[in-house]
């Protein structure tokens, strides 16, 4: 199973980077497999540790897409690194190994601190659209233009029944972030 997440890694010279990453978790262990290249490969390789955020919230996803990525942040306990402050629970991993791929590389991290923050208030339908629709707009270069452009009317449908206001302005955000991107 793909659990949809925010990754917080850091560079060499401390500057936190966040993505959304599909992470796999098995036990005390998670899976993080960046694309070669990215950012969070770079960090995982230079640094070995990683913050893997758990949130509800649509709107870190989408902001981490389309570059507007200040988010509030906090110190990890056990690693040195760093988490979102408004997550609802983050682990604390370092990297045990990497299997090497040509496009995908796996890091096998050990988890070494798990926290819980906030409440979860349950599941919005609306929210799990949005995020569906930042997978879309990472893989603008990979998807045809057609089934992407399909893909967002049918996803816009539980946006516009459960959505309010943040969750319909934030469509809109990834859905002309994808249209300039055609």
């Amino acid at each position: 199973m793909i659990i949809e997440t925010i990754i917080s890694t850091i560079d060499t010279k401390k500057k936190v980077n966040f993505a959304p990453f599909g992470i796999k978790k098995n036990k005390n262990f998670i899976f993080i497999s960046p694309y070669i290249p990215s950012k969070t490969l770079e960090n995982l390789k230079e640094n070995k540790i990683a913050t893997v955020n758990y949130t509800d919230k649509s709107s870190f996803f989408i902001n981490c897409i389309i570059k507007k990525k200040r988010f509030k942040k906090r110190k990890c306990f056990k690693i040195n690194g760093y988490f979102l402050k408004d997550a609802l629970a983050h682990d604390e991993v370092v990297v045990e190994s990497v299997k090497n791929d040509k496009v995908r590389p796996t890091f096998k991290c050990r988890i070494v601190n798990q926290c819980s923050h906030n409440r979860f208030e349950g599941f919005n339908r609306a929210d799990a659209s949005l995020i569906e629709a930042c997978i879309l707009a990472s893989r603008v270069k990979i998807l045809g233009k057609d089934f992407i452009l399909n893909s967002l009317k049918n996803l816009y449908i539980p946006v516009e029944k459960t959505g309010g206001k943040l969750e319909k302005h934030n469509f809109d955000l990834i859905k002309n972030y994808i249209l300039e991107k055609f």
